[in-house]
């Protein structure tokens, strides 16, 4: 733990004060790097990018995810093993080529299957060049790729739930939609924080598909705060003191939107 987190995280704030390149020893700038980067207008915008994309993705999968864990869960077992195998394709597809093949749904040099059905509605969108399309892309792929998780989890959480509670309230009168609100969602509310959770630490974290469906995310605007750092660290002016300084930042946004959820968890493991 130590040689693998803690100590390129340290190296990572101390070069974040720093003024460093590959093949420099570095010079001392305080704070210089983080001045710097917050007030570039590229930074904003990677990081609003990348906040609204967690917070769309991160709602599409939990509410994705109950619809499709409530199906799965009203099928029998057998059926429900075999939906659930199919599900799982797009969650172990590397995300490099599945975000490749995704992509390719989308272009018309490679047949563009989803521009074919939209044809005669009159809904053709530059996927990867115009910004709002692009970003709607990205945040479905992401949905596509990663919402079998989710689904698996909540499959185990609504299977957990006791039958005789939602029994007794369908016997009091209760609707189906008042007993998922009041009965199912409070019960399961921990494995839904759960997958928020690892949802929100992916989505800030997103690198591979931003990189592989808009290579141009920074002219797009689908820069996400990874993409960004590899272009400082490695790309474009290759300076390493200000990519940590980046990524010190990012690790504190990150645990800003994680607290609520981190609290929530914790509460849940007490009271178990």
């Amino acid at each position: 733990m130590t040689l693998l987190m803690a100590g390129p995280l340290f190296i990572t704030a101390f070069d974040s004060f720093r003024k460093v390149s590959y093949g420099d020893p570095g010079l001392f700038v305080g704070f210089g790097n983080y001045a710097a980067t917050l007030g570039d207008q590229r930074f904003w915008a990677a990081a609003g990018f990348t906040t609204v994309y967690t917070a769309a993705m991160t709602a599409g999968k939990i509410v994705g995810g109950y619809v499709v864990g409530l199906m799965l869960n009203a099928v029998r077992a057998k059926a429900r093993a075999f939906f659930l195998g199919l599900l799982l394709v797009p969650y172990v597809v590397p995300t490099v080529i599945g975000a490749l093949v995704f992509s390719w749904l989308f272009n018309s040099t490679f047949g563009g299957f989803v521009n074919v059905l939209l044809a005669p509605l009159g809904i053709a969108p530059d996927w990867f060049t115009d910004p709002t399309a692009a970003k709607f892309l990205l945040i479905f792929h992401s949905i596509w790729h990663e919402s079998a998780f989710g689904i698996l989890v909540l499959v185990a959480a609504l299977q957990s739930v006791p039958r005789e509670r939602i029994e007794a309230a369908a016997i009091d009168g209760a609707g189906w939609w008042q007993t998922q609100w009041r009965i199912v969602m409070p019960s399961i509310r921990g494995f839904i924080g759960f997958i928020a959770l690892i949802s929100i630490m992916d989505g800030f974290r997103v690198f591979d598909s931003v990189r592989m469906i808009t290579p141009a995310a920074s002219t797009v605007g689908t820069e996400s705060l990874m993409t960004y750092v590899y272009n400082v660290a490695l790309g474009e002016t290759q300076q390493l003191g200000l990519a940590s300084a980046i990524n010190v930042i990012t690790i504190i946004i990150i645990l800003i939107f994680l607290v609520p959820f981190i609290r929530q968890t914790w509460r849940e493991m007490k009271s178990a």
